[in-house]
């Protein structure tokens, strides 16, 4: 019997030091980059309406990442609702992801937010850090700015102004 559970911790050991081929990269594993494409995701908006990135091809969007509790990122979400309603009729698409959890911040919570600072454009609960996941996000602010084509133009790390000249120029030459 001592033998025969000393094989199978054996069989074990070597099954579990042998590495499974993967030839697909998958995109959770992606170092996203100015040029990468988009990475793909379906989740439904705070209004329930389904939101797939890919859909939005042939416009600009800004993928911006954001929580309840990092006040620079609610005062960003309302100068990207300025900058949404100025270019929403050229195409531009500003999509929010709330990386809170619903211990974090409860739903509610984030709903009467954009509720009261009069947020108009698509807004999404990434409870389960699906998005963030993939899009490589470990702090709010951050956001992705996505080309009509679907690949990513710039990745913004921390707070942005919107309105500066290099990122006006930015969204101008995409637009």
């Amino acid at each position: 019997m001592k033998k025969i559970l000393v094989m199978l911790l054996l069989a074990f050991a070597f099954v579990g030091c042998n590495k499974v081929k993967d030839d697909k990269a998958s995109p959770y594993r992606q170092v996203l980059k100015p040029g990468s494409p988009a990475v793909d995701f379906l989740f439904k908006d705070m209004d329930g309406r389904p939101f797939r990135l890919s859909e939005e091809k042939g416009k600009v969007v800004v993928l911006y990442f954001w929580r309840m509790k990092c006040e620079e990122c609610k005062d960003e979400m309302k100068t990207l609702e300025s900058l949404y309603k100025k270019n929403k009729d050229r195409g531009l698409i500003v999509a929010a992801v709330n990386a809170d959890t619903m211990h974090s911040a409860p739903l509610a919570d984030v709903r009467e937010f954009l509720s009261a600072s009069g947020i108009t454009f698509t807004n999404l609960r990434d409870d389960q850090g699906f998005v963030s996941e993939a899009y490589n996000v470990l702090k709010a602010p951050e956001a992705f700015v996505i080309d009509k084509n679907g690949a990513i133009a710039a990745i913004m790390t921390t707070r942005t102004d919107w309105a500066s000249d290099e990122n006006t120029r930015l969204l101008e030459s995409l637009l």
